[in-house]
């Protein structure tokens, strides 16, 4: 349900119940010590492992696997330069689910050995021996996941550009390390028939396709789908911020309501804030309302798909039907043309490959290969 990559944590083992829901939980030397929170990108979740992790703190002094990293920050470590960030303007002004997943990236790799033959870890490793090598195993080590790979990156050269008294600490050399450049977030796109499928199993008049429909004709977040409601109407159109980034740069969105909509909105009784709500009648809170969304493309036998399938695909609909990048960017509220040019540059490719075709001549000498209009052969 979101635009970014799960990373995995220290001690954190996955199991998968008979359901198909992965279940998390804290096991350190061998011992499973609790259950986690379900969403692994939660700040519940976060809160939950941290205290978990201290309360288990002597098991992890005492034995277990990976090494445990020293409870003493060394100065001027890999460790220290990650904690000044943390302290940073840079880092402190990132929404907290932001700031929690950006941690469980460092704690990740501060945990990690050198290498096979030195199990010290990434932590404790002093900055002026850290090279550009050390970056490249620590991408390397995601490079089955690319896009994870790219995260990981990308969050420590925000670290190597971290300033102390207005002088940066040390060079960033993570800007000399290549990323992947993985061009998907890990979630397949929803086709048409995927959606005809959904809206088939579940029926017009149920909650699935209310949600399917304001999905199919907004584009939005889940985050952002979980809030929506008549509050956000203006005559024919939706106003509001979006979630994602509200705090340090927002943007303010305005979406048309495509006829359709209107009349699927027409038809389901609105009785709260929000559009889409519990059997209860509340709003949904964020990781609820994904849930929900998993649990319905589940049931309608497409356990892959996503609510972010549907917005890869509303994209993708659009840019073939000759939407331009501002196009892209005002509806999705991008800042840039990179992700929206991910869309329409495919769409233009196949466009121009089809109008290349049109094109074909060979002076004539193609219909040589047709039979004659009468049937008969020359």
């Amino acid at each position: 349900m979101t635009d970014v990559a799960n990373i995995d944590l220290p001690y954190v083992e996955k199991n998968k119940s008979r359901h198909g829901t992965l279940r998390y939980y804290l096991r350190i030397d061998g011992a499973r010590i609790c259950r986690l929170p379900d969403d692994i990108n939660s700040e519940e979740f976060a809160t939950a492992y941290w205290k978990a992790r201290k309360a288990a703190q002597p098991i992890v002094e005492h034995g277990g696997e990976p090494k445990p990293v020293s409870l003493i920050v060394k100065p001027n470590t890999f460790r220290w330069l990650c904690m000044e960030y943390m302290r940073s303007n840079a880092f402190t002004a990132l929404d907290q689910t932001t700031q929690t997943r950006r941690r469980n990236i460092l704690e990740g790799m501060w945990q990690e050995p050198l290498s096979e033959k030195d199990d010290r870890p990434f932590a404790d490793i002093p900055l002026p021996k850290m090279t550009v090598g050390h970056v490249e195993v620590l991408r390397d080590r995601k490079k089955e996941v690319p896009f994870a790979a790219d995260e990981r990156l990308k969050v420590l050269r925000q670290v190597f550009e971290t300033k102390k008294d207005g002088k940066q600490i040390t060079p960033n050399i993570a800007r000399l390390v290549d990323p992947f450049r993985a061009h998907t977030d890990g979630h397949e796109t929803a086709k048409p028939e995927d959606v005809a499928r959904f809206i088939e199993h579940h029926g017009i008049g149920s909650k699935a396709a209310l949600y399917i429909a304001i999905q199919m004709y907004t584009g939005l977040r889940v985050s952002d789908l979980a809030v929506l409601g008549p509050q956000h109407r203006r005559r024919d159109a939706f106003k509001l911020r979006l979630f994602k980034n509200r705090n340090r740069t927002p943007v303010d969105i305005e979406i048309a309501i495509h006829p359709i909509l209107e009349g699927v909105l027409a038809t389901h009784k609105i009785t709260a804030l929000t559009y889409l709500v519990t059997e209860f009648g509340k709003p949904f809170s964020v990781k609820g309302l994904g849930n929900r969304i998993s649990d319905w493309w589940r049931q309608a036998g497409m356990p892959h798909l996503t609510s972010h399938s549907v917005r890869k695909g509303l994209a993708t609909d659009v840019a073939h039907n000759e939407a331009t990048d501002n196009m892209l960017e005002a509806m999705f509220g991008w800042k840039d043309a990179k992700t929206s040019k991910i869309y329409t540059r495919d769409a233009n490719r196949a466009r121009l490959a089809r109008q290349a075709v049109a094109k074909i001549n060979w002076d004539g000498i193609g219909t040589k290969l047709l039979p004659p209009a009468d049937g008969t052969s020359g």
